[in-house]
């Protein structure tokens, strides 16, 4: 085959790959677009010209495949190592995917080859292969870019942290050595004797394997969604159980403030008596002892947001029970810019990492510090700083959980939201100091 041919056949496949793979993880990359653009540019010059010169027009077309696509690999692989902040693992799987829709192409082409042998011949064998390539490249192009930009990268967008994708490459690469070994071959055969029923095969093939992709992402964001769903639940039940709390309390104070009230003349009558002594120390003694009495540990309200005041009220009670200095300020009005759930998903899944992570220290000072307002007009800023002693866990940006494998439930919902709200999630620490800033935008349909 010309060496020419050859490298348009290969960069038919290989252009849309790359188009393709940078566009899922275009947004999770350190370098600006304009730069991976003109990488691409001289990644594909670079490899024509090694072709041109490293190859002889005797050399076969796979030689002249493996080389171009050899080069290719070793740009993505760089690329996924140094330059995109996502799970390794998604890099793999995207890049088997694509593996796996060039060996459709290339299937289709063959069987279009076969079909058409003798019958229809623009140039010779190799030329018409290549013009096949090319024409199949063009037809399927919008489909393979519906299918990575709808399907693929919503859902690694969503769950790149789930362990699941640590083994969801095995798809793709199970289904390469099942083509290469028992599909391909068999097309591949210059002997073969075409019949219409050697088409379903190849098409079932073509079908079945894309439909596992599909049912794989559909399982797996909607894992994720119940994941989120579960969290939410969380903090509903919380609020409710902090309802119940508040209603009990609101009881007793009622109790002791009528047993408080029954008891006022006796007391009056007995400060009275201290007075009329003038034993100082004696009136002191009685007073203090009688507001301990009255005292109901009652928290003051934070903010006139009912749900973010209950969760605050809450981990605030409890961060004082077990010694912890909590201080907190929140200058939020009564109607947040921000829907409630979200916001008390993002507070409640931070307070309690903060918690658990302070009850595990055993020697440094341990506290907790929370500042929540508005910034600009409409945006909910949340602020979280607490104390550490353990280990964390970190692996390119991500926090992973000290209770499970993978990242935390909690850190995979606060990132979700702050992205739904057009905000971000900033995590930080240095001298055992851990710090979190997330930033929520307003909906663009709410007021």
């Amino acid at each position: 085959m010309d060496v020419r041919i050859a490298v348009v056949i290969c960069l038919a496949q290989l252009v849309p790959c790359f188009f393709c793979f940078f566009a899922v993880f275009i947004e999770h990359t350190r370098v600006p677009k304009w730069i991976w653009f003109a990488a691409i540019i001289l990644v594909l010059a670079f490899s024509v010209f090694i072709t041109r010169i490293y190859f002889t027009p005797d050399s076969s077309f796979y030689n002249i495949r493996g080389g171009l696509t050899f080069i290719f690999l070793l740009f993505v692989i760089a690329a996924a190592l140094f330059c995109i902040r996502d799970n390794y693992f998604t890099n793999l799987f995207v890049l088997c995917f694509l593996t796996n829709y060039n060996d459709y192409i290339q299937l289709l082409a063959k069987i279009f080859n076969i079909v058409w042998k003798n019958r229809i011949g623009f140039f010779n064998p190799s030329a018409d292969y290549a013009i096949t390539i090319v024409l199949l490249e063009l037809a399927a192009f919008p489909f393979l870019f519906w299918f990575m930009q709808k399907i693929i990268k919503p859902v690694i967008e969503q769950t790149s942290a789930m362990r699941a994708w640590r083994y969801l490459w095995i798809i793709p690469i199970s289904f390469y050595c099942i083509f290469r070994i028992g599909l391909f071959p068999t097309f591949s055969d210059a002997c073969l004797v075409w019949h219409n029923s050697l088409f379903l095969l190849p098409v079932a093939w073509i079908i079945g394997t894309i439909m596992t992709y599909y049912i794989v992402m559909r399982t797996l964001l909607e894992s994720f969604t119940n994941s989120r769903l579960q969290s939410q639940l969380s903090v509903m039940d919380l609020q409710i159980e902090l309802q119940k709390e508040q209603y009990e309390q609101l009881q007793k104070n009622i109790e002791s403030t009528r047993a408080a009230r029954h008891d006022l003349r006796h007391n009056l009558l007995a400060l009275k008596g201290y007075a009329d002594q003038r034993d100082t120390d004696g009136l002191l003694r009685y007073i203090n002892h009688y507001l301990k009495i009255l005292d109901t540990d009652e928290v003051t309200s934070f903010c006139e947001n009912y749900a973010v005041d209950t969760i605050l009220r809450h981990y605030y009670l409890l961060a004082h029970k077990s010694g912890i200095e909590a201080g907190i300020t929140v200058n939020l009005p009564k109607e947040l810019p921000v829907t409630e759930m979200d916001t008390c998903v993002v507070l409640g899944n931070l307070l309690e990492n903060a918690l658990e992570a302070c009850l595990l220290q055993t020697k440094l000072h341990r506290f907790i510090h929370v500042s929540i307002g508005i910034a600009g007009k409409r945006m909910v800023a949340i602020n979280v700083k607490n104390s550490y002693e353990n280990e964390i866990r970190q692996e390119k940006g991500k926090f992973y959980s000290t209770k499970r494998a993978g990242e935390g439930i909690g850190l995979t919902s606060v990132r979700h939201i702050a992205e739904k709200h057009q905000g971000f999630a900033h995590f930080d620490y240095a001298d055992h100091i851990f710090k979190v800033s997330v930033l929520l935008m307003p909906d663009s349909k709410s007021k």
